[in-house]
């Protein structure tokens, strides 16, 4: 008993300290939102978290005829640059895609407040939709991001300073794969594989015609917009970078919460080569060579996005995205079986024993961790 006491009294004074610093940054921001709508009553409610440590909050505001106003309301306590970051790339890509309204910021006290687009997302307009309309809502997607692939990239280096997807980003954000996904099944990495798979995948990846990614592109980050339903708004674009011309494509058509059949998939890839051409951009040469470079940067994505599941989970305690990495699997094997018989010979090389070690030491071992789970 004596043991478990200085213990028990030390949990219970870090639990009271989270929660006084918790009810003290909520004083903080209703203290600042009254200031931004003086002489307004306002009503403000907490939104579910994502993977991101920022915090969300609607805020309804009742004027004097009784009409009712909504915005979001953005907590960024702990990650300032990220909200300087969110605001730079708000104005950058406003004059070409729909992305919310600043209203009001502070950007030292970690607050932002922005147009509300509603409640529906992407994904919820897929649900019992018929064949056309599912086909409509991609095709919509599609133009807006042909729309956001049409702002130059050298505006957004010099005047946005977003910053390039290089061989550094690129390669972390495959590591996240060794370091969490691996370890978390029970596999000892190749890392000669390893390191020759990624070096394959980095250099056709930079070759890859250049355009503003959004970097999570997919029916979570799209909304229907409640005040213009023929628009999609756009969020969460605050990590957008200079990268692969498909990058965003790869993550909508192959979206870790939704999945199409394969031939739809390679449907929307003609459509948007097509579109990518009546607007001008630089594209590949045929379809059948973009959805080579969507498979290159898609065993990127994918990997990263294993990694990632595993340590919201380990790490950070959200273990809701577990239930996702099955899809995100199959997408994975697709992709480089795919590359394996389809890609150019540097890649079939790099790949062939890759996929082989694969199938040999990670499927299993994969199969038997979330069968349990």
């Amino acid at each position: 008993m004596t043991d478990t006491m200085p213990l028990n009294a030390t949990l219970n004074a870090t639990l009271n300290a989270t929660l006084n610093d918790k009810n003290n940054r909520q004083q903080q921001l209703e203290n600042w939102l009254q200031q931004v709508f003086a002489d307004q009553k306002f009503v403000l409610d907490s939104l579910p978290g994502d993977a991101s440590a920022r915090q969300y909050h609607r805020i309804q505001l009742a004027d004097k005829n009784d009409a009712t106003a909504r915005y979001i309301v953005m907590d960024s306590a702990d990650e300032q640059d990220a909200l300087q970051q969110f605001i730079n790339v708000a104005k950058l890509m406003a004059p070409a895609i729909n992305v919310p309204t600043l209203v009001a910021q502070d950007v030292a006290k970690g607050f932002l407040v922005l147009q509300d687009f509603g409640t529906i997302e992407f994904a919820h307009l897929l649900v019992d939709a018929t064949p056309e309309q599912i086909n409509d809502h991609y095709q919509l997607a599609m133009q807006t991001l042909v729309a956001l692939q049409t702002v130059p990239v050298e505006t957004a280096k010099i005047q946005y300073q977003l910053p390039d997807y290089d061989t550094t980003l690129l390669n972390r954000e495959m590591d996240l794969f060794s370091d969490w996904f691996i370890p978390y099944i029970g596999v000892e990495l190749d890392n000669e594989l390893w390191n020759t798979l990624k070096t394959a995948l980095i250099q056709e990846i930079l070759q890859q015609p250049a355009v503003i990614v959004h970097r999570d592109y997919h029916s979570r980050n799209l909304m229907q917009d409640q005040a213009d339903r023929s628009r999609l708004g756009v969020i969460d674009f605050q990590d957008a970078v200079i990268g692969s011309y498909t990058y965003d494509l790869v993550s909508l058509v192959r979206d870790a919460y939704v999945e199409w059949p394969e031939h739809q998939i390679s449907g929307w890839i003609r459509d948007f080569w097509q579109l990518q051409q009546q607007a001008a951009l630089t594209t590949a040469d045929s379809a059948e060579q973009l959805e080579n470079d969507m498979n290159v940067m898609g065993v990127q994505r994918h990997l990263k996005v294993l990694g990632i599941f595993i340590r919201l989970s380990e790490r950070d305690g959200k273990d809701r995205y577990l239930a996702d990495i099955p899809k995100v699997m199959r997408d994975l094997i697709l992709e480089l079986n795919w590359l394996a018989e389809h890609g150019n010979e540097a890649m079939q090389q790099a790949l062939l024993p890759f996929n082989q070690w694969l199938a040999d030491q990670v499927s299993p071992a994969y199969q038997e961790k979330f069968s349990s789970l």
